[in-house]
């Protein structure tokens, strides 16, 4: 199948190609190695400061069981990874959202690109919650065309994501902070 020109699997390479670019780190999956469970929702539901906070985190976004529903649509995924080095940074919470706001994006300037080759359904499930405000319109969105949920809230399971991948995903280390986010491509 033909799509921009280019057959899907040469258009897939094109898009690997400009993460790399980017700067991100691209895996290409295939949607059922796409691990999600409900139990991963506990950390959004209890743990979250963002929880209800923001139009992008639940509950004011699909559910698991709906988002398992739309993942079966698809056939091809990437995992966007970018690391960043926060050896030299006082207070790593308030460095990440800096960090996941410019990696978002890249990731999302990823998904224009694809829908450019042709993958019109081409979704990005961001690093972390939206933050492209600094106080959240829980009435309506200001920035629709931003708006994008993050993985987890999705339940998705982003370490067994990640090891499927060949990535270790490595938690409290404050030298290193990675942003990971999920393009569901076709």
């Amino acid at each position: 199948m033909k799509q921009g020109g280019l057959n899907l699997s040469e258009n897939l390479q094109v898009l690997i190609e400009k993460a790399s670019d980017l700067g991100l780190r691209a895996s290409l999956l295939e949607s059922g190695d796409i691990a999600v469970e409900n139990r991963i929702a506990l950390k959004c539901a209890h743990g979250c400061r963002n929880y209800g906070e923001r139009l992008s985190c639940p509950p004011n976004i699909i559910s698991i069981d709906e988002f398992r529903k739309v993942l079966q649509e698809y056939r091809s995924v990437l995992l966007l990874v970018e690391e960043h080095d926060t050896s030299g940074e006082e207070d790593i919470l308030e460095a990440w959202g800096k960090i996941q706001k410019e990696s978002f994006h890249k990731m999302f300037e990823l998904e224009q690109e694809a829908f450019r080759k042709g993958f019109i359904y081409a979704h990005l499930l961001r690093p972390g919650p939206c933050n492209e405000c600094e106080k959240c319109n829980l009435e309506k969105c200001v920035n629709p065309e931003l708006r994008r949920f993050a993985p987890e809230a999705v339940g998705i399971n982003l370490q067994k994501v990640m090891e499927k991948a060949g990535i270790e995903l490595e938690f409290c280390n404050p030298e290193k902070t990675v942003s990971v986010g999920i393009l569901l491509v076709e």
